[in-house]
């Protein structure tokens, strides 16, 4: 039997040596990616039993991520409305507060009334432009239409064909018929024409039919689907003297009262009227706190589902994390061993070199 040296000698075990320092290289390559990325594995493959619980928990997470978005846009529409309510609120209140005056002697004059008038006949215009708000993604009371500006001509709502009817109700007021107009006025109010209706065609709907209107949205699995925000022509089923919507009565009484410019208390029925304006502004702004109030419940019932999402996200990164982050003060402890080993075996390969065909015998 014969033997060379260089099968079992300094070529043979160069090779053995070079090989492992491959091996040596390729963990380190790995080691070096995971302190960078701060994980286990750049694919599912490579991340072995570990993928299985990756593959189930990154879907989990990606919705209550959407759940989350869609949450966080339905409070910032909310938000938008309350303010808006708010400020419609305060004009209604504005004008009731000039109303009483009227009420008083020395409040009931010419000039007094033209104030009040012109008042509310730039509250008109104030009143358009806040039901057309806008979050970004629509307008914010034009319910599952948010494309439609809910108020056609919100800036000549007083030059509308509805200010135009109510003014030539007003201007045949009387001793006897104060009643009379107010319920007309009602009546115009609630027109949903095209010619008579300020709204948007999707919005002209009585009041109680208004309210299906709401947008929906997705907030969470199965059954997570609600509506939210209000509708501008919404509300509870009309009477003589009530749309129904608050809106739409607040809209109403400042055209009746942007109509009585040049009256005062010496004016047939003035006072009746008045009266009359003042109690319906007092209603209509208890139902739109009342709306706001919805809107704020609401609001907390999504806060605490926001807080519910958090914390399910916050667990299943914690899950993701312990399957898929690497130990960094293990991968260190490796990667020192890997450069020991590394070291050692550029060592003997130099050692081969020197070494005579006797070291081998």
């Amino acid at each position: 039997m014969s033997m060379t040296v260089g099968q079992y000698g300094a070529a043979g075990a160069n090779l053995i040596l070079n090989a492992g320092i491959k091996q040596i290289q390729s963990q380190q390559s790995l080691i070096a990616w995971q302190t960078s990325q701060g994980t286990s594995s750049s694919s599912i493959a490579g991340l072995d039993d570990d993928g299985q619980t990756a593959l189930s928990l990154s879907p989990k997470l990606a919705a209550l991520n959407s759940y989350q978005d869609n949450l966080s846009s339905i409070q910032n529409r909310l938000s938008l409305s309350s303010t808006a309510l708010k400020q419609i609120t305060d004009l209604a209140q504005s004008l009731n507060t000039q109303l009483l005056g009227m009420l008083s002697s020395e409040g009931s004059s010419t000039t007094s009334t033209n104030a009040a008038a012109g008042s509310a006949q730039n509250g008109l215009s104030s009143l358009g432009t806040i039901l057309n708000t806008t979050d970004g993604n629509g307008f914010i009371f034009a319910g599952h239409s948010p494309s439609n500006p809910p108020v056609t001509s919100p800036s000549t709502l007083y030059n509308s064909q509805l200010a135009h009817t109510i003014s030539g109700l007003v201007s045949g007021l009387t001793d006897s018929n104060s009643s009379t107009i107010l319920s007309q006025a009602t009546s115009a109010s609630a027109d949903n024409s095209a010619g008579m209706s300020v709204f948007s065609s999707t919005l002209s709907l009585p009041a109680d039919q208004a309210r299906g209107m709401r947008a929906s949205a997705i907030t969470g699995p199965d059954d997570g689907n609600m509506t939210v925000g209000i509708v501008a022509t919404e509300g509870e089923a009309a009477s003589s003297t009530s749309t129904g919507s608050p809106i739409r009565d607040l809209m109403r009484d400042m055209m009746v009262m942007s109509s009585m410019k040049g009256m005062s208390n010496t004016t047939p029925g003035f006072t009746s009227l008045v009266r009359q304006l003042h109690d319906s502004l007092g209603q209509t702004t208890n139902q739109l706190i009342d709306m706001n109030s919805g809107i704020g419940v609401t609001q907390n019932t999504l806060t605490r589902q926001q807080g519910i999402f958090s914390s399910l996200q916050l667990t299943i990164k914690e899950q993701l994390s312990t399957n898929l982050n690497v130990n960094l003060a293990d991968v260190a402890s490796r990667s020192s061993d890997l450069s020991l080993q590394l070291k050692a075996s550029f060592s003997l390969i130099a050692d081969t070199k020197t070494m005579s065909l006797a070291d081998y015998i």
